[in-house]
């Protein structure tokens, strides 16, 4: 059984700014449906008649995330078996869409029977400009639309909105070209009567461009996509394995990440680039979902992460505005551009609330160093992470207790500003709110493993005196983090620190991210890892958000019981950290399975909570975005942490860090892996044990491959492993110390 991951009543096409959401037969006309871009909702009804019914639906296929050919029939009554009218009589209708800036549609009316006809084609079309954060809700209008018929049919619909001195304009252009004009019916419908000989073919194109900052934007060539693609495509990594479920899996999830790339966002478009957070709801600029996706996804290449640096660099906050959430050193969460934000009744044409993105900003660049070697990156963006962790620092600690706490000062804000930001995610056993300002336990993690990439990175740009003060001051945050949060009588980490710093005792993901951080102490992190795979947190497709057994638990809650799969990942990283390599193996198994389980093989946004045994298949939770950056790279990621790859290109150094294949998978291999100026593919054999055996199969470039224990390894390392380590530990140089930093080497335990 395969489960659709998006509603199988819609369909979606996307790229760029622009996404269309409409029924399988192209019509929109209830909501969310639409065609969207820029946040806006610029056509709200599009459909097709012909004779005065809707076409039936025969099939949809798609060439792409961005294209489509959908098949209807409009079929003729009146017939009989004597004809020359027949009982089958049709007219057969074809519809090429493709979308990206805009939409193109190629209407192909053929007539299927031995007469001649003249179908009446009627073609509605209307714009209501809603904000995204509208659709599905009462909208009070507050702009003034005025419509232009153009000649030869089409018209252009444009949107102006005023609030103080802020004013937004949208418009939407439809130009129809057929062998002969459009007539006009009403205010929103064009209308041709074409005279079609037996087997004839009459065809319209029409082009959609969209208006925004006053510039009109209409359909890139068709030809140019096909030429990115194909670029890509021989040039990307492949995953392959034996079974192929797995690389499926991973090359699904690289596809969806080239996909969702919007080019009105790109660097160079060559060695950067940004994704979209989403779809259908999130495009744009999202802080921390893009450098978590460009981190996560590090094995595909340094693109992403090169972007989304670059852009949240060019962002950083200067000013204090606490409608936006904004104090200087602060990093940008989310920009929307649609009419609610272009006009500031909402905070998002440049919103600020989140504890996350400053802490990731510096994970991901000491990440993208690890990677590429490219020392010039650290140099280019240096002073935005330092404004980020001093940010952190003063302002992010309201009480200066060394801990982050979650303030919200703008009045439509986010009231949680960790990594759960829904509104009601943080709550108390007896499930009531847990009030302002709440400091989480997985933002400490962040920001103290933020502190140490820092000082790796300072000990690269020759700034050791920095870089020792930055590491004696994680190993105080360490130390006070865990006497802060530790709960004994549940062998875990409390879920936050409440207003008066007393632990709010609920039981959720949270704390798993302090092992991908590598803060919990070993001799507790075996116990911290169970716990995650507890049967009232771990549903068997992955970690739930909240326990079963927590008041508030709902397992099609936001946060609050859901399984998100860019948390899975986290988790892998954490056990891999430590050894774990049983807990490993579970979690890894889950979001296999769930991701196999689904028709395109592609994880969503969220899970819900139902364990296997309450639903045999995973049970998207309701809203999904899919595909969605984050959960397509949060596969990959799991991948290499699978194969234990961990790269050092400033030494040119990887590391293969104890592989291991999972019950069912008998062989992966990685081909055109980059590694600072190497590349190479390599092929790894399922042991019966599972570990995993490697060979290089193709190598360019210079690059040593080393097998090493994972660094902070809860079993006693042996002796074998410790020498195959010794250069790592005891290597000289600043490229080697700055190694140890980043293994956790140099920590006292």
């Amino acid at each position: 059984m395969a489960v659709d991951s998006f509603t199988p009543t819609r369909r979606l096409l996307y790229a760029d700014y622009s996404v269309l959401c409409s029924r399988p037969d192209g019509t929109v006309s209830a909501d969310p449906e639409g065609l969207y871009d820029h946040d806006t909702r610029v056509l709200s009804v599009r459909r097709l008649m012909v004779d005065g019914h809707e076409p039936a639906f025969v099939s949809s296929s798609t060439f792409g995330p961005d294209r489509c050919l959908t098949t209807l029939i409009a079929r003729q009554s009146g017939g009989e078996a004597e004809g020359p009218r027949l009982p089958q009589d049709a007219i057969e209708v074809r519809i090429e869409t493709r979308v990206g800036p805009g939409m193109h549609e190629r209407i192909t009316v053929i007539n299927r029977t031995m007469v001649e006809l003249r179908p009446d084609i009627r073609l509605e079309i209307d714009g209501d400009f809603a904000d995204i954060a509208e659709v599905g809700s009462d909208r009070r209008q507050r702009g003034k639309t005025t419509r232009t018929w153009l000649d030869r049919g089409g018209f252009e619909l444009v949107y102006r909105a005023a609030s103080g001195e802020r004013v937004v304009e949208r418009g939407v252009r439809l130009s129809a070209a057929a062998p002969s004009p459009a007539r006009r019916r009403g205010g929103r419908t064009l209308v041709w009567r074409p005279a079609l000989e037996s087997g004839a073919t009459w065809i319209a194109d029409l082009t959609v461009e969209i208006l925004v900052d006053g510039t009109w934007r209409g359909p890139r060539p068709a030809a140019e996509g096909e030429d990115e693609l194909d670029v890509w495509q021989s040039s990307r990594p492949v995953v392959e394995s034996e079974p192929v479920g797995l690389g499926d899996i991973a090359n699904r999830a690289i596809e969806d990440l080239f996909a969702l790339r919007n080019r009105e966002l790109d660097g160079d478009g060559t060695t950067s680039w940004v994704p979209n957070a989403g779809v259908p709801m999130y495009t744009g600029v999202f802080g921390r979902d893009t450098l978590t996706a460009g981190w996560q996804s590090a094995l595909l290449g340094p693109q992403i992460s090169r972007g989304a640096l670059a852009l949240l660099a060019a962002t950083q906050a200067t000013e204090d505005d606490p409608f936006r959430d904004a104090e200087p050193g602060k990093l940008l969460h989310e920009r929307r551009r649609g009419p609610l934000s272009e006009l500031d009744i909402r905070p998002h044409r440049a919103y600020y609330g989140s504890q996350t993105t400053p802490a990731i900003f510096v994970l991901a660049l000491s990440e993208l160093w690890h990677w590429t070697g490219d020392t010039d990156i650290l140099h280019r963006h240096r002073d935005t992470a330092m404004r980020a962790l001093a940010w952190a620092t003063t302002l992010g600690d309201r009480d200066g207790d060394g801990f982050l706490e979650s303030v919200t000062r703008s009045p439509n804000g986010l009231r949680n500003q960790g990594w759960k930001d829904s509104n009601e995610a943080i709550r108390y056993p007896d499930g009531r709110n847990v009030e302002a300002p709440v400091a989480t336990v997985e933002e400490q993690a962040f920001h103290i493993l933020a502190i140490e990439r820092m000082a790796e990175i300072l000990v690269a740009l020759e700034e050791d005196d920095e870089a020792d003060r930055f590491l004696r001051r994680a190993a105080e945050l360490r130390r006070r983090w865990h006497d802060a949060f530790w709960l004994p009588d549940e062998g875990f980490y409390a879920m936050a620190l409440d207003p008066d710093k007393q632990p709010v005792r609920s039981i959720g993901s949270n704390a798993g991210h302090a092992l991908a951080a590598g803060i919990v102490p070993r001799n507790l992190a075996t116990q911290v890892a169970n716990r995650l795979l507890a049967p009232d947190l771990f549903s068997g497709w992955g970690v739930r958000t909240l326990s079963t057994e927590h008041r508030s638990y709902n397992p099609y809650a936001y946060h609050l019981g859901t399984v998100w799969p860019v948390e899975q990942a986290t988790f892998a990283v954490g056990f891999r950290r430590y050894g774990l390599d049983d807990q490993l193996e579970r979690l890894a198994c889950g979001m296999i399975d769930a991701a196999r389980a689904f028709r395109d093989y592609r994880l969503p946004e969220a899970l819900s909570g139902l364990s296997r045994e309450e639903s045999a298949v995973p049970v998207p939770y309701p809203d999904s975005n899919s595909p969605q950056a984050w959960s397509a790279s949060a596969t990959i990621q799991l991948v290499q942490i699978l194969l234990g790859i961990y790269p050092f290109a400033p030494l040119n150094l990887l590391a293969l860090v104890r592989p291991r294949l999972p019950t069912g998978v008998d062989s992966v291999t990685v081909r055109r892996m980059r590694i600072g100026e190497a590349v190479i593919s390599l092929r790894f054999d399922r042991r019966e044990d599972g570990s995993a055996s490697h060979k290089i199969l193709d190598q360019e470039g210079r690059l040593l491959v080393i097998e090493a224990p994972p660094p902070q390894d809860v079993r006693a390392p042996s002796a074998s492993d410790s020498l195959k380590t010794w250069a790592i530990e005891h290597a000289p140089g600043r490229q080697a110390r700055a190694l140890r930093i980043a293994l956790g080497l140099e920590r006292e335990e």
